[in-house]
């Protein structure tokens, strides 16, 4: 998706409609609401519970698409998806692009690094006024390792480019968990130490210039953190070929050192993120939903 603002540690690719924006009421701050949410009689189960009920037997993963709307903190809350296109991102996006590909093909990356809690959410995640309807990214939701969560679930398509986009935006938030669980590494951090870009410098860096500098967008030389997740999310989104040839063409040792040290990390863990960019190309574009 193109519409989508990062902010602090993560991203969110936030889009969704304004019958989202509903005043939220009285609420206790302090308490997370999706540990303390209740549990639903199976006699009220609907196509989506009995699906979701499916995946986690299988995953070992607990799809939370049901909660009360303010949930990160006190300031930064979010809405919960409209369940006509929940039900379609879920059988489509959760179990076939992502949690049944994965175990197939990268069984011991699965079993180790899938989060146990996947969260949809509708729209956009606000900050302080649920009325607005400008975006924003949520600090703090995929630095949870146990708990990966993606809005824009109201704006699902099974067209091939929101499909590819959003999958990987999926494998960019989890680097964030990897990151929060394990670390990037001093030496990671050390490779572009003094020239990461900040707030609003960022946003004026074109994507060769950032190459050159040693980052694979702008965004990425906001700060460490997004530098190891665009790391990540760029392995996944060109081909090794394609993404050897930009390495090349930014000429940058910077760029290169991070790639490799990154491309090792992930082996490590059980998946090579070129082959994972094969294996997503082919449920994606090869497979009609």
């Amino acid at each position: 998706m193109k519409n989508y603002l990062y902010l602090l540690v993560v991203l969110f690719i936030l889009t969704g409609c304004k019958k989202d924006n509903n005043p939220l009421g009285d609420v206790d701050e302090t308490v997370d609401y999706f540990s303390k949410k209740q549990i639903k009689p199976k006699s009220q189960w609907n196509e989506l519970d009995y699906l979701c009920d499916s995946i986690q037997k299988a995953y070992g993963v607990e799809i939370i698409y049901e909660y009360t709307p303010r949930i990160i903190s006190g300031s930064t809350f979010f809405m919960p998806p409209q369940y006509d296109l929940a039900l379609p991102y879920t059988k489509v996006v959760l179990n076939k692009l992502w949690l049944k590909p994965l175990k197939e093909s990268f069984p011991d990356f699965f079993n180790k690094e899938t989060p146990i809690e996947f969260i949809l959410a509708g729209g956009f995640v606000h900050f302080n006024d649920p009325t607005t309807t400008a975006t924003a990214a949520g600090a703090g939701m995929n630095a949870q390792y146990y708990r990966l969560g993606m809005g824009g679930v109201n704006r699902f398509s099974t067209s091939k480019s929101w499909l590819w986009d959003h999958i990987v935006t999926l494998y960019h938030e989890h680097a964030h968990q990897i990151d929060h669980k394990y670390g990037r590494g001093y030496l990671f951090d050390r490779v572009s130490q003094g020239k990461y870009y900040g707030i609003p410098g960022y946003a004026s860096v074109g994507q060769a210039q950032a190459r050159r500098d040693g980052f694979w967008t702008g965004y990425g030389g906001y700060a460490p953190e997004e530098d190891f997740a665009t790391t990540v999310e760029w392995m996944l989104r060109l081909t090794e070929a394609q993404h050897a040839e930009q390495r090349r063409i930014s000429a940058s040792v910077p760029l290169e050192t991070k790639y490799k040290m990154v491309h090792q990390m992930y082996s490590d863990m059980g998946v090579d993120l070129h082959k994972l960019n094969v294996m997503l190309d082919s449920v994606v574009y090869k497979v009609d939903y």
